[in-house]
């Protein structure tokens, strides 16, 4: 599920895209028509967010575009009174249950996921343990001393080895 800030900030985009093609395509005396429009653009929005809380931003940021642009095409946002407060709960209304439906929708789903959609899609294999690497040995254990076990490194590619352990040898005990 997407976070809030990504819901919002899609959702403004999708609501100034609806903004520019009522614009152009409603012409300017049918106000209610174009509020209706861009108040069935935020439902549809809010139902494919399937968030309250998204949903409410989109009715406001609509509302907002629609009184701003679709009205007072110099971009103005001005209240004149009762019939914008009423086209202001209209949208926020149509956004909310927008929001709602996309919510009961994807609870209706098994597992509430969108990735639950489709049944006969093929499944991924199941997640195998992840194997744990083991390094390679770099000495061999040679015998036994009072300090412990000795390991002396294998005979690399010069041939030599070290002889003796940490107490006894050549160069005497550790220091």
């Amino acid at each position: 599920m997407p976070s809030i800030e990504l819901s919002i900030g899609v959702g403004f985009f999708a609501a100034v895209a609806a903004c520019a093609i009522t614009a152009l395509l409603v012409p300017i005396g049918q106000l209610e028509v174009r509020f209706a429009v861009m108040g069935l653009a935020g439902c549809c929005y809010a139902a494919f967010a399937a968030d309250l809380r998204a949903a409410a931003v989109m009715g406001l940021v609509v509302w907002t575009l629609a009184t701003g642009f679709l009205i007072q095409p110099a971009g103005e946002l001005i209240v004149t009174g009762v019939p914008d407060v009423l086209r202001f709960v209209a949208v926020v209304a149509m956004c909310l249950s927008g929001g709602l439906y996309g919510i009961m929708r994807r609870h209706a789903r098994p597992g509430g996921k969108r990735e639950a959609r489709r049944r006969d899609a093929p499944q991924p294999p199941p997640a195998r343990p992840a194997l744990r690497r083991v390094p390679p040995r770099r000495y061999a254990p040679v015998g036994w001393c009072p300090s412990g076990p000795v390991a002396r490194p294998p005979a690399g590619r010069s041939g030599r080895t070290i002889s003796g352990c940490r107490c006894r040898g050549p160069a005497g005990p550790p220091r």
